[in-house]
């Protein structure tokens, strides 16, 4: 098994925008063809039912060591795509045996951690998950995970920014500018290149689906035939046996939303 790709030193990011950041990382990926032979890119998105999920090791943190409390966030993680190479090669004695043992398993990236995942080495999903989501936590602060296929997340993915953009106020800076009140306000500078919307998204018509379809860890109201677009929801213990190299044969039980 070759060892994971290294976070792209051209990677587009910008602050409170993670799902964008994931979107450009994840279309980057798929078009390298000496990942796409080895790997499978999956966006994952980090909530729970109440919007409250606690993460550690975060840029975001106003004290080191103490947590963030999210009502998103979203990683990407690679996955080992051929398994068998890895184990045959494990079962061989080689003088590469440990480095393949050491090298197995799934990999993320996340442009927002304090962790190697955004320091130019890399980070186990084993690792980054006890790491940065203990146990013990109340049931209002633990995350759950929307596990979405790279290559559908590229295609049923948008998002207008509509999320991101302040209720505006009688007045604008103490000004009743009509001109001002009418442009948006964003409570983060949004990115300066156009909206997302993936090809079928917008073959559909749909310009937004991120806190619907993506963050939205509940069963929603989509057409049957649509709802595998959006990935599966899995909770912590889940989300690492899904990600980890020595998975059962029968997939895991997920919940698809």
């Amino acid at each position: 098994m070759s060892p994971p790709p290294v976070f792209p030193a051209n990677s587009v990011y910008t602050r409170c925008y993670c799902e964008e950041n994931v979107y450009l990382l994840c279309d980057q990926f798929l078009k390298d063809t000496s990942v796409t032979e080895r790997w499978e890119a999956y966006a994952v998105f980090i909530s729970n039912e109440n919007k409250t999920a606690a993460l550690w090791y975060q840029k975001a943190a106003r004290v080191e060591g103490n947590p963030v409390i999210w009502d998103y966030h979203v990683i990407l993680v690679l996955r080992p795509r051929n398994e068998a190479d890895t184990l045959e090669s494990l079962d061989s004695g080689s003088l590469s045996a440990q480095y393949e043992a050491d090298q197995s398993g799934s990999w993320v990236y996340d442009f927002d951690t304090t962790l190697p995942a955004y320091m130019g080495l890399n980070l186990q999903m084993s690792d980054y998950l006890s790491l940065t989501f203990p146990e013990g936590l109340l049931p209002a602060y633990e995350s759950k995970f929307r596990v979405v296929p790279g290559v559908l997340f590229l295609q049923h993915f948008a998002s207008d920014r509509s999320h991101m953009i302040v209720k505006p106020n009688s007045t604008v800076n103490g000004s009743t500018d009509t001109d001002a009140l009418c442009t948006p306000a964003y409570s983060a500078s949004p990115p300066t290149y156009a909206p997302i919307c993936g090809k079928l998204a917008l073959k559909s018509g749909i310009s937004h689906n991120l806190m619907t379809h993506y963050v939205a860890m509940k069963t929603m109201e989509v057409d049957e035939s649509q709802a595998g677009n959006y990935g599966f929801v899995l909770d912590r213990d889940k989300a690492e046996e899904f990600f980890s190299m020595w998975k059962d044969e029968d997939e895991t039980e997920a919940d698809c939303m």
